[in-house]
């Protein structure tokens, strides 16, 4: 009871400036942790776009095979297999071009069976399961996926899998460019996938997404069975990953210069898109880091001034308490208490007040950007953010008191009148 009373007691007219004080912690925690919820909340949706664009990864291909757009529907043909893309890239080529950047192969190809009045398309994809799985999405319903070492096995979708009639286990017959058919196993069925840098559709075949105007089903074999098929190394399209984002202007420099007597090979990027979609955003971002930051500096440091003269008015009080034989430490604990208490009961009150005036989604003030609502978030980054700055408020009102009760002479302290 003794020390209750020491922290809280004998106040008088200083007890309207801790109201205040605490008012302004309490509004200061309010603006700064609304703030900082937006940032985070956007922080997330850049993190996103990230995820979705992937800015780092650069798209070399090969023009486009016509030949998909007059693919017959309908007479007794025998069964082909052609290339979605030219095949035009040489592996070892662009590796060499790529550096140490990240090589993803494909071998995008077009199955087109035709049988009387009826015909059943699909894609047949040959890449390299452990890189590819990095940049694309797939969806394992049942069985497994690929993997380096397997031999005539294939991945299929869903939709693919009915329209081919096969399941685990089965196997469905693909032309070779030696004319002879390859019998692949399917070892796995996806109930969802999304291709990165996919071909468009230009030729009707079964699809996860009919409303999709990319590829978005298909047969998946390693790149080794899809050379089988093919008959050749070469590649129609291949994804580059470069170490960092900021990296890819010269990557892309390189590549165009590699490539540059061949006409019909393109390189495709997505970071100057990404730059531009996100550059007001972040922007927007830094100007509330911008607020946050002022009001921190403004209104803390008039929290403290409060604080400080609070401290200096009872300062008698702690330098009696070192009269009776406490310790330093121990002198000044009711203040640091006090402190302590009017800080983080300010920055719950504020955080609270935060969370119920910021709306659940918050549209960020950009012109280009197209990422969405930002849902503000509070977390233990914004929560351990108001609590330190009310703590930091604190020990800068009680610096000066501290400092004084230690370096003067208790004697001295004793003398001196209450301002």
């Amino acid at each position: 009871m003794i020390w209750v009373k020491l922290i809280f007691g004998g106040f008088g007219r200083r007890f309207v400036e801790a109201i205040a004080a605490a008012i302004v912690l309490a509004v200061t925690s309010a603006t700064v942790a609304s703030s900082l919820m937006v940032v985070e909340g956007a922080r997330r949706a850049l993190s996103q776009a990230v995820r979705q664009d992937r800015p780092d990864i650069v798209q070399v291909k090969s023009r486009f095979n016509r030949a998909l757009f007059e693919t017959p529907r309908s007479g007794n043909l025998p069964p082909l297999t052609i290339p979605v893309y030219a095949p035009l890239i040489d592996p070892a080529e662009l590796q060499a071009a790529a550096g140490g950047s990240q090589l993803v192969k494909r071998q995008s190809l077009f199955r087109n069976v035709v049988s009387g009045d009826s015909f059943l398309n699909i894609y047949i994809f040959g890449i390299d399961p452990d890189f590819e799985r990095g940049v694309s999405s797939f969806s394992v319903a049942r069985g497994r996926f690929l993997s380096r070492d397997d031999h005539a096995a294939a991945v299929l979708d869903q939709a693919s899998a009915r329209a081919l009639g096969v399941d685990i286990g089965g196997a469905f017959p693909v032309r070779k460019a030696d004319g002879e058919d390859m019998q692949l196993t399917v070892i796995g069925i996806l109930d969802k996938l999304e291709l990165r840098g996919a071909p468009p559709r230009s030729a009707e075949a079964p699809s996860l997404n009919p409303e999709s105007t990319f590829v978005s089903s298909g047969a998946f074999v390693n790149i080794q069975t899809s050379e089988e098929i093919f008959g050749r190394p070469t590649l129609t399209d291949a994804l580059i990953v470069a170490g960092s984002a900021s990296g890819v202007p010269n990557l892309v420099a390189q590549l165009q210069e590699a490539f540059r007597l061949e006409p019909g090979i393109f390189v495709a990027e997505r970071y100057s898109q990404y730059q531009r979609k996100v550059r007001d955003f972040v922007l927007t971002l830094a100007l509330f880091s911008a607020v946050s930051v002022m009001t921190v500096l403004l209104a803390g440091s008039f929290a403290s001034n409060l604080l400080h003269d609070i401290y200096v008015d009872r300062r008698r009080q702690y330098a009696t308490l070192m009269a009776l034989g406490f310790s330093p430490a121990m002198g000044i604990m009711p203040a640091v208490a006090f402190g302590l208490v009017l800080g983080i009961a300010a920055a719950g009150i504020g955080g609270f007040v935060a969370g119920l005036l910021v709306p659940r989604s918050f549209a960020m003030p950009s012109l280009m950007a197209d990422l969405g609502a930002t849902e503000p978030t509070i977390d233990w980054l914004v929560a351990g953010s108001i609590v330190v700055i009310a703590i930091a408020a604190v020990v800068v009102g009680l610096a000066p008191t501290s400092i004084r009760l230690v370096r003067q002479p208790l004697a001295t302290t004793l003398s001196e009148e209450n301002s």
